[in-house]
């Protein structure tokens, strides 16, 4: 189970190759860089340990890149099963981690560029992303800069994710403590902030939404559910290429095995 600690995470990753990384403190702008195990080999400003960092890591030797990009209230652990699947199949992987309750969503998705960034200069041709709930939010908004980053986008698979907003999201908006609950992202979730987050740009997209293939888990919300994301709130007719429905809750819905293996097929094989 998830525990507050990493819920409350305050380092963002902003540089990932072959299991070493680069994380920004949230709060005080500095960073470290991480070996594979965890240990911090050095701290300083993000351009030192990024220097330092392209000097120590062996190249991914990888063509085809992707980052992973957990939801609201969450952390990387969620979407590790679908990491250890890519990499078996070639893919170098960046399951990023990110403070999702700390900053705005702007933030993220900068943090997600540079990450992108460094899986381009290490020879990924092009960067997927695939985003869990917000993630999905996350990945849109790195996604829009990519022209102007200098590393090209492919695919995005979106999991759970509310492309225009949630309405439980817009519902709670105007309850005291909300944004507490919900963080700096809380505006991100709601109808009216999703409607600002950059369209995807992607080649081809496909959604992946939670739900029993009836009324689904939730009864108060209208149709087929995860129990907090519609399935109708997921969809994007007139950009998406790929749809398929899962039964799974909304938490869960990453790590279920139909998941990861749409998620395989999509990436590799497209729509």
């Amino acid at each position: 189970m998830m525990r507050l600690r990493e819920a409350f995470w305050p380092w963002a990753d902003i540089w990932i190759r072959s299991g070493w990384r680069v994380q920004l403190h949230c709060a005080t702008g500095r960073a470290r860089l991480l070996d594979p195990s965890g240990m911090v080999i050095a701290a300083g400003t993000p351009d030192e340990c990024t220097t330092q960092a392209k000097r120590l890591p062996p190249s991914a030797g990888a063509r085809r890149a992707a980052i992973l990009l957990h939801g609201l209230w969450n952390y990387p652990g969620i979407m590790h099963p679908l990491a250890q699947a890519l990499e078996t199949q070639g893919w170098a992987v960046a399951n990023l981690g990110y403070p999702s309750l700390r900053l705005p969503l702007a933030a993220h998705g900068a943090a997600a560029s540079l990450a992108a960034q460094a899986l381009a200069d290490d020879g990924a041709v092009e960067i997927a992303f695939v985003g869990h709930s917000l993630g999905g939010l996350v990945a849109r908004t790195a996604m829009a800069s990519a022209a102007t980053s200098g590393w090209n986008a492919g695919p995005l698979v979106l999991i759970g994710s509310p492309a225009y907003g949630s309405v439980i999201a817009g519902r709670a908006k105007n309850i005291p403590g909300y944004e507490t609950l919900v963080g700096a992202c809380a505006p991100a979730v709601t109808p009216e902030g999703a409607a600002a987050v950059p369209l995807p740009i992607a080649k081809e997209v496909l959604v992946i939404a939670g739900g029993t293939g009836g009324r689904g888990f939730n009864p108060l919300l209208r149709g087929d559910n995860d129990g907090l994301i519609a399935v109708a709130e997921t969809r994007m007719p007139e950009h998406e290429t790929g749809f398929r429905l899962v039964r799974s809750i909304h938490k869960t819905l990453p790590v279920k095995p139909a998941t990861i293996s749409a998620c395989i097929n999509f990436l590799t094989r497209g729509a």
